[in-house]
C-alpha cells in the first residue's frame, strides 16, 4: 500500500468516526436534557399530588360537617313535626 493508501483510509476512518461521534454527541445532549425535565416534572407531580390530597382532606372535613347539619336539621323537623300532631298536619301560621 502506498503512501497516498494509507492516507486515505485515515481519512476514510476519521469522516467514519465523525460520522458517528457527532449523532452520538447530539443523542447524549439529549438524553440529559430529557433526564432533567423528566426529574422537573417528577418533582411537580409530586407537589400537585400532595395539594390534591389535602384538597380532599378539606373537601371530606366540609362533608362530615354538613352530614351533621343535615342530621340536626332533620331531629329539629322530626320534632317539630311530632309536637304538631304528625308528618303532613303541620301547618305554616
Amino acid at each position: 500500500m502506498t503512501e497516498w493508501g494509507v492516507v486515505g483510509v485515515l481519512v476514510v476512518l476519521v469522516g467514519l468516526g465523525v460520522t458517528v461521534v457527532k449523532p452520538l454527541l447530539e443523542l447524549n445532549a439529549s438524553i440529559v436534557k430529557l433526564t432533567a425535565r423528566l426529574d422537573q416534572l417528577t418533582g411537580s407531580l409530586s407537589e400537585i399530588s400532595d395539594r390534591n390530597a389535602k384538597s380532599h382532606d378539606r373537601l371530606w372535613k366540609h362533608n362530615q360537617e354538613q352530614d351533621g347539619v343535615l342530621d340536626d336539621h332533620e331531629r329539629r323537623i322530626t320534632v317539630l313535626e311530632t309536637n304538631k300532631g304528625g308528618a303532613g298536619t303541620w301547618k305554616s301560621e
